[in-house]
């Protein structure tokens, strides 16, 4: 952040009272070291030929390129999208939090790198609450399974879900 409070989107210098970019600024300033190195090396050389201003603006150029700030971005750091995917698994279906993580965050993956990211406990507690929420309304196992097959989601161990997966699923207390 700048001294004003506003982002900063690439390295700037204040040179001269004004801040520019610093490839620019990078530029002006080797271009003056050059021209300061010259006229000392003159004045060193030939000091009977030396002006009293070139003698006064010397040292004052150096020490105004040594007085040159740099203002560097901030870095940016990416959203930890594990933690993202694991809130959405608290309240939503696996496909919702693919779904929100591509809309919110540009990140498109499938079931298996959500599973990855998260870890299989966290996908396995999603689907567990979903499968509470099924039986409640007498949805039965076999139906689940084949709900969760359709879906493409994975099953704990490899496979397919099937009716007594989905029962050993709920059977298993929650986190």
């Amino acid at each position: 952040m700048s001294s004003n409070g506003e982002r900063i989107k690439e390295p700037m210098i204040r040179f001269g009272g004004e801040w520019i970019p610093a490839h620019d600024a990078w530029k002006k300033m080797q271009s003056a070291t050059v021209v300061v190195e010259h006229i000392k090396r003159f004045n060193e050389a030939f000091p009977h030929l030396a002006s009293p201003g070139t003698l006064e603006v010397v040292p004052l150029v150096q020490r105004r390129l040594r007085d040159i700030e740099l203002q560097m971005p901030g870095k940016v750091e990416p959203p930890d999208l594990g933690a993202i995917a694991n809130n959405l698994l608290d309240h939503l279906s696996p496909e919702d939090a693919l779904e929100a993580l591509a809309e919110q965050h540009g990140t498109r993956m499938g079931m298996e790198q959500l599973i990855t990211m998260v870890g299989e406990r966290a996908y396995l507690s999603c689907l567990r609450r979903e499968g509470v929420k099924y039986k409640m309304n007498r949805i039965s196992s076999d139906q689940t399974a084949q709900l969760w097959n359709e879906n493409g989601r994975p099953a704990p161990g490899g496979g397919l879900w099937s009716a007594q997966k989905v029962r050993s699923l709920l059977a298993q207390s929650p986190d």
